[in-house]
């Protein structure tokens, strides 16, 4: 039985590799940023650094969970692909139960 390529293995390595990278760093822009204006929005900068970050490392989940489909069913790759989209959606779930939890 053949596997994937080489270049598909190098993509999905890479993938992954841009997907830890922005998960990881939307954490750090968040602990780092510095509060800025006044009021109601001071603060904002943070989450919204945070939420763009996390969007990018969502984008690049969907291509890492896309990828490693090649890999055959049950093979750790294939679920290991998945784990960056369970992630991403596990944070748009707490964000929502946040949101609908301080709403109540």
């Amino acid at each position: 039985m053949t596997g994937p390529s080489d270049s598909r293995r190098f993509l999905l390595t890479l993938l992954f590799a841009v997907w830890a990278m922005a998960f990881a760093y939307s954490f750090h822009v968040f602990a780092i940023a510095a509060p800025s204006g006044d009021g109601f929005a001071r603060g904002l900068n943070r989450v919204m650094q945070f939420l763009g970050w996390q969007g990018v490392a969502g984008v690049v989940a969907v291509a890492v969970f896309g990828v490693s489909r090649a890999w055959p069913k049950g093979s750790a790759v294939r679920r290991m692909g998945a784990v960056p989209l369970f992630l991403a959606g596990l944070l748009v779930a707490a964000i929502l139960g946040t949101i609908l939890w301080a709403r109540m």
